[in-house]
């Protein structure tokens, strides 16, 4: 299904398009079923499957909020976020937090099992050639790049101290 861009008579509206996208961007390459099917967690389902929650966990972490409470104060108000990722409403952190002390060793073994197979088959290190370095290039100095050096934007610099004169 190709995205539609248009107006609507909906009242609603989210702040969250980007996650909006990539819930449907990955829905659309089966991407989440690794998660939504994952079955190392013997739980009752009643509204949510261990998975769904999972996904709800994932989705927290890729909002970038520090903790589980943020899902019900930030995410699952939010009806269209819940929609692009394919759920009715977003299960409560309580519950998901109740699923995530539910793993055993076993199952804390078979979801890094799963997770590194999953980023096996989606990252590129994996046709690195090692023999060769990988160089990363980092300025921890505080000092202003040139207005005119590419993608340059003004930001915080720390403190500028003198250097002391041997």
């Amino acid at each position: 299904m190709k995205p539609h861009f248009d107006l609507t008579e909906n009242c609603l509206n989210t702040s969250y398009a980007p996650l909006c996208v990539l819930g449907q961007a990955l829905w659309e390459r089966n991407d989440l079923d690794v998660l939504r099917q994952f079955d190392a967690i013997d739980m009752q389902t009643r509204r949510h499957s261990p998975g769904d929650k999972l996904l709800d966990a994932f989705l927290v972490i890729l909002a970038g909020y520090p903790s589980l409470s943020t899902l019900n104060t930030k995410l699952r108000p939010d009806p269209m976020l819940a929609q692009c990722w394919h759920r009715g409403v977003f299960a409560d952190q309580s519950m998901v937090s109740r699923t995530l002390d539910a793993f055993t060793a076993d199952g804390i073994a078979r979801l890094q099992a799963t997770s590194y197979a999953y980023w096996l088959e989606h990252t590129q290190l994996a046709h690195h050639d090692w023999r060769k370095k990988i160089i990363l290039d980092l300025d921890l100095t505080p000092l202003p790049a040139s207005k005119h050096a590419e993608d340059s934007t003004k930001g915080y610099l720390g403190k500028k101290t003198q250097l002391a004169a041997n």
